[in-house]
């Protein structure tokens, strides 16, 4: 840790919705003259650790899950697990479940889900943490219908399906890429 860490010394609320809040925030430190400029993008809805969201990954018929989405922000698809804000009142694991049938269609005992990871999308500019599970041992509990703009397509992959779609860049998502790596680690 530096022996002269920056401080905050200004913060200006830039604009906002429902969900996040924007800041330009000016950083300091002591006994210097310049300073820092930052942008931050703060989820309004925050839990315990800075948690703002929960990412799952389905395990059904000893497949993954996977969903075809399209993101606005980079133009383009992205093959992701199911993921989402947490809610107001909702613990990490409930928002998990949640999530998992809402945009896969399946449900998953609790004592099947394990939680794996902590992930910080993007430090430099995101104020939040995705708490990041594995639901095994899933089952449908409706058909897939896509509730959410931009969801294209669920399916079921195997490992090297997975690996493929990994290798080639279609899966960039951190989320999904922890979520896989620390699933192998399980099996």
């Amino acid at each position: 840790m530096s022996a002269n860490p920056p401080y905050s010394a200004k913060r200006k609320l830039i604009c906002e919705n429902s969900r996040f809040s924007v800041f330009f925030d000016e950083l300091g430190r002591k006994g210097q003259s310049d300073s820092l400029n930052y942008l931050v993008v703060a989820p309004k809805q925050v839990a315990e650790n800075l948690v703002t969201g929960v990412a799952v990954l389905p395990i059904y018929g000893g497949k993954i899950g996977l969903i075809k989405i399209y993101r606005h922000a980079i133009e383009g698809d992205s093959w992701e697990i199911p993921r989402g804000f947490i809610e107001r009142g909702e613990n990490a694991l409930v928002s998990a479940l949640r999530e998992l049938e809402e945009e896969t269609g399946l449900t998953c005992d609790p004592g099947d889900v394990q939680h794996v990871a902590f992930v910080t999308p993007d430090a430099g500019l995101l104020a939040a943490r995705v708490q990041v599970y594995i639901a095994l041992r899933c089952r449908r509990s409706r058909s897939y219908a896509p509730m959410e703009y931009g969801h294209r397509e669920f399916r079921l992959l195997n490992r090297v399906e997975v690996e493929n779609l990994i290798s080639t860049s279609e899966i960039q998502d951190p989320c999904t890429v922890v979520a896989y790596y620390r699933y192998l680690t399980l099996s």
